[in-house]
């Protein structure tokens, strides 16, 4: 049995310029399943990723479809437990935090043109594969990248 949720209008509240993707999660199970979060075109090729990866206990963030992508991992944490994880994202400064730690950086990024992200999935994208199948305690979407002390005090 899963939930599944779809929320239509909202893309006034997405930035695709910057912003900060935080979720407390955990996955069902740790059995090579990728499990998405994304905040995407409704395509797959502009995407925003947090996600439970294929590798034993691996938590990813990763940025497609501009001039410089990203792919940030992390593979210290137990995803069968609630986790707080948050992706930073703007020009040249994306981190992943979990659990009050910055665990990965990267200042290259390209940001999004203004309103090239315009939902939310808990799925790949679009809702059409690899769903998210997992607990979750809260969400949230952040028009800004928040700053190192407010990334350590939320995932905290």
């Amino acid at each position: 049995v899963q939930d599944q949720y779809e929320k239509t209008g909202i893309s006034d509240l997405i930035n695709s310029e910057e912003g900060t993707i935080f979720v407390e999660m955990a996955a069902l199970a740790n059995d090579s399943t990728n499990r998405y979060i994304s905040i995407n075109d409704g395509s797959s090729s502009n995407r925003m990723i947090l996600k439970f990866g294929t590798s034993s206990n691996n938590i990813s963030a990763l940025g497609l479809g501009t001039a410089t992508s990203f792919n940030m991992v992390n593979s210290g944490a137990t995803i069968t437990t609630m986790n707080k994880i948050a992706l930073k994202y703007k020009a040249n400064d994306c981190a992943l935090w979990i659990n009050g730690v910055e665990v990965a950086t990267d200042l290259t990024f390209t940001a999004y043109a203004a309103g090239t992200l315009n939902q939310i999935n808990l799925s790949n994208y679009a809702g059409t594969s690899q769903f998210l199948d997992a607990k979750v305690k809260q969400l949230q979407v952040f028009k800004t990248a928040l700053t190192d002390t407010q990334l350590a005090a939320l995932t905290s």
